[in-house]
């Protein structure tokens, strides 16, 4: 994780945590997601591409509805690996029948992530203003898209 994609500063930077500085940061970070997974408040899958850990991506439950964060290694962008594992992880939340909406926001600026949304059947809904501080871009919140999916 952390040589993968870690400590890559084009990878984090629209993600809401920094560039891990060691990797102690990245170990910590699997023990979160080891304690959340078991106390059913988030669940992460680390993605891996035959062997090779190549991301991850994260759903928590909230409300009525899962949300989602995602995160892929530079070397494999823009193969279309991404809308994959999103929709896989989409009807994983839908298989719950109390699930109806699965949603995910992106900076106004990530592209890509706004495309791999579409790409993965959401539709962008809204755009949510001063919404998120991202600390790679800036202390103040910026605007991002929110896209959301629901049960068919």
């Amino acid at each position: 994780m952390f040589e993968v994609y870690a400590q890559d500063p084009e990878v984090t930077r629209y993600l809401l945590w920094q560039p891990h500085p060691d990797v102690g940061h990245s170990y910590a970070a699997i023990d979160r997601f080891l304690a959340a997974w078991e106390a059913k408040t988030e669940f992460v899958w680390l993605v891996f591409l035959n062997t090779a850990l190549v991301g991850c991506i994260a759903a928590r439950q909230e409300n009525d509805g899962v949300s989602l964060g995602y995160l892929l290694a530079r070397r494999y962008w823009g193969n279309g690996y991404m809308p994959e594992v999103i929709r896989a992880v989409t009807d994983w939340a839908f298989s719950n029948p109390s699930v109806g909406r699965v949603w995910a926001t992106c900076d106004l600026e990530n592209h890509a992530s706004a495309r791999a949304l579409e790409k993965a059947g959401f539709v962008r809904e809204s755009i949510q203003r001063k919404a998120t501080v991202l600390p790679n871009q800036s202390p103040e919140p910026r605007d991002h898209y929110c896209y959301g999916r629901t049960r068919v």
